[in-house]
């Protein structure tokens, strides 16, 4: 554990917060810069899909990683953390479905089939989680709440399931990524042009958000608590 080399949480909440911004500064740049703008409905079908790429990363990503690591970060009671986990969460998974939409749009209005990717089956299935586990997280920690020993017994997989299903939609971005720009560099975008090292480079900083913000969740708030989340074991 992270804990036990006596490495702290902090410097990996303040890393997530910068590159969760950095990120999303990165992807509107790309989407509005370099393919276009966006929109929900437009005669240039790009541009709705460009809304997949900036929903997903904002939502999933820059925002559910907040929601994580938001026990760790914010200075108030346990209540109104919990709270604003929840409503972050619920945040990031109305943009996602809304990036699900824009992309099953998209596909739709081109007459492009959907669901042929390992990019989109991963992704179907993680939002189908990240829903699963916000429910089970609303009934059993928040309203109307379980009995106090489920929910002991229930927040290590509780936090376990969530880093996974995290892991899942950034590994899912990743492979976006990828299948994107080599549509497009199949296109003919050069491969060492400005674009293409923006689309990586972006990648990158997910890759890098991800990490810390895993980090985060698991390393104690201070090298002195044994593990990362005792100041939340039980509601």
């Amino acid at each position: 554990m992270a804990g036990s080399i006596g490495v702290a949480a902090a410097p990996f909440t303040y890393a997530s917060h910068v590159l969760g911004v950095a990120a999303a500064v990165l992807v509107l740049v790309w989407c509005i810069n370099f393919r276009g703008g966006l929109a929900f409905e437009a005669a240039n079908k790009n541009l709705i899909f460009n809304l997949h790429p900036v929903f997903m990363l904002i939502g999933f990503i820059a925002i559910g990683g907040e929601a994580i690591i938001s026990y760790k970060v914010l200075p108030w009671s346990k209540e109104v953390k919990k709270l604003i986990h929840l409503i972050l969460h619920a945040i990031a998974i109305g943009l996602g479905a809304l990036g699900i939409w824009a992309a099953f749009k998209f596909h739709n209005d081109s007459g492009i089939a959907n669901l042929y990717s390992l990019h989109s089956w991963v992704g179907l299935g993680t939002i189908v989680l990240y829903g699963i586990q916000w429910i089970y997280g609303f009934v059993t920690f928040y309203y109307p709440g379980a009995a106090p020993g489920l929910r002991s017994s229930s927040l290590p997989w509780h936090v376990l399931f969530g880093l996974f299903v995290y892991i899942l939609g950034v590994a899912t971005a990743e492979l976006g990524f990828l299948e994107k720009l080599t549509f497009l560099q199949n296109s003919g975008l050069a491969k060492y042009g400005s674009e293409a090292f923006l689309v990586n480079f972006t990648a990158l900083v997910v890759i890098l958000l991800g990490a810390s913000v895993v980090i985060s969740a698991i390393a104690p708030a201070n090298v002195h608590e044994p593990k990362g989340y005792a100041r939340i074991e039980q509601s």
